[in-house]
């Protein structure tokens, strides 16, 4: 036994960078998928920890640097720090519940609210507008009132428009506050959620992905094909493929027991050394691995097939593994009567 490591063929290498690559192919992909998302549908605005995207779908908010066609960030926040020229992204609806309120505004963002009546149970929420095909819309905040429940209402108009909005919002179908977004990053969003983005981020990396992972596979099953070959005796060990099966370390556990005790006593030395490899520092499982091989081959060496067989069969887990190991024994059971007769 050695404590080189295994060594990797190039199926196994590219398996491998798949492997690495796979994680973070996976979230750009995830994050790419969700901009096509928000791209596609503007009447549903998913939030991943408060932080929503939306896409600006008119011209009213050009004067403030806001053009057709740009992504920006907007926040959860609690409607009651929100004031005048803070920019909303908001559900423009009027609830009936709300029909015949009186309005009064505040003069500071800190004053009172004076409370009169009870807010109406039967109020629409942010979650009954979303997906009803009502337009998001990204405007700022020119005034803040209050109703006689003391819910806020905001005031708000495109910075392009002339007039302000003719429906006032309700603090409870604000979406979130804008935060500032860069320009770059405006653009980048736009271009992922193209069709030209979707396939240099999400169709060509996931597609090297599958490659090297069909590579992999191609591997594993050659691999299957020769461990068959070597455990029925139509391969030697020392051949070119089953040399790279064994020294690539995917030779199944229970055949590497079952091999070693079917090799002629003058090749087991060298065997061990390639099927059982252990790194330098190992953990406690490792340590018990590596000492029930090192007992196992004496017990091979000074009594035989059968007690080496019965050895595994006790420290073995796996069901699977177990039955290999019992119809190898009886095998070697049967051989050893028909001798004796």
């Amino acid at each position: 036994m050695t404590t080189k490591k295994p060594k990797n063929t190039a199926y196994t290498l590219l398996g491998k960078i798949g492997d690495i690559l796979l994680f973070p192919i996976v979230i750009v992909a995830l994050c790419v998928s969700l901009l096509i998302m928000f791209q596609a549908k503007s009447d549903t605005i998913p939030s991943v920890f408060g932080i929503s995207i939306v896409r600006i779908l008119s011209g009213s908010m050009v004067k403030s640097g806001f053009n057709i066609g740009d992504n920006v960030i907007i926040k959860k926040t609690d409607t009651n720090t929100l004031w005048k020229d803070d920019i909303i992204a908001f559900f423009q609806k009027e609830d009936p519940a709300d029909a015949g309120r009186i309005l009064t505004k505040l003069d500071n963002i800190d004053d009172e609210p004076n409370i009169t009546k009870p807010i109406p149970e039967n109020r629409l929420t942010l979650d009954d507008l979303q997906g009803t095909g009502m337009r998001v819309v990204f405007h700022e905040i020119i005034n803040v009132y209050y109703d006689e429940t003391g819910t806020r209402f905001f005031e708000t108009k495109g910075s392009s428009n002339d007039s302000a909005d003719s429906v006032k919002v309700r603090a409870d179908f604000v979406i979130g506050k804008y935060v500032e977004t860069p320009q770059w990053f405006r653009g980048a969003v736009k271009w992922l959620a193209s069709p030209v983005g979707m396939v240099v981020c999400v169709c060509i990396p996931l597609g090297i992905l599958v490659i090297f992972q069909s590579l992999a596979l191609i591997e594993q099953i050659n691999f299957m094909y020769v461990e068959k070959k070597l455990m029925k005796g139509e391969m030697h060990w020392q051949d070119k493929e089953a040399k790279r099966l064994i020294q690539t370390g995917d030779m199944e556990e229970v055949c590497k027991i079952i091999y070693f005790s079917k090799v002629d006593e003058d090749e087991r030395e060298e065997l061990a050394e390639n099927l059982w490899v252990f790194k330098n520092r190992l953990n406690k499982k490792q340590k018990k691995q590596k000492q029930n091989v090192e007992d196992s081959i004496e017990i091979l060496e000074d009594k035989g097939k059968k007690d080496y067989l019965l050895f595994w069969k006790n420290h073995l887990k796996w069901k699977w593994d177990i039955k290999h190991i019992d119809e190898e024994l009886t095998y070697v059971l049967y051989n050893e009567k028909v001798k004796v007769e």
